[in-house]
């Protein structure tokens, strides 16, 4: 009986803590706007002469997670990544893609508990190239 006692207080004290969190993080983001997109130019000046280039460009999704990161080099696409995420805004999946648009490599990542335990990672065609597993070692209660 007291074990049960002990775990409804644990319970009642996770989701109490949990819901303070979630009401300090809204109070904390009254007032910022919901980003959808972010681009960062950078001017290079040289004697009298000065470019201007973009630099990035990201794009949020409505929960703040980055939807698309592109990264340029002089006003040409350098790096482009996607990303997917589940229901708990874990990053889910993560596209990696050339400057004309196409597929260099993908992963894919399975979690439990909001940890990640496996990622896959596939070339262009869908074949496996990698697969990783992570171990945790938690302290206990």
């Amino acid at each position: 009986m007291k074990t049960l006692t002990k775990t409804k207080i644990v319970v009642a004290i996770t989701i109490i803590l949990s819901m303070a969190t979630m009401t300090l993080k809204a109070q904390q983001n009254q007032g910022l706007p919901r980003l959808k997109t972010v681009i960062v130019y950078e001017e290079k000046f040289d004697k009298l002469i000065s470019h201007k280039y973009k630099e990035s460009e990201t794009t949020y999704d409505e929960r703040g997670n980055i939807l698309e990161d592109i990264q340029y080099k002089e006003g040409k696409v350098d790096k482009h990544f996607r990303y997917e995420y589940d229901t708990n805004n874990n990053k889910i999946k993560e596209t990696e893609l050339d400057a004309a648009g196409d597929i260099i490599e993908y992963s894919e990542y399975r979690f439990e508990n909001n940890l990640r335990v496996e990622k896959w990672i596939y070339d262009p065609k869908g074949r496996l190239k990698t697969h990783k597993e992570y171990v945790y070692t938690i302290y206990p209660e």
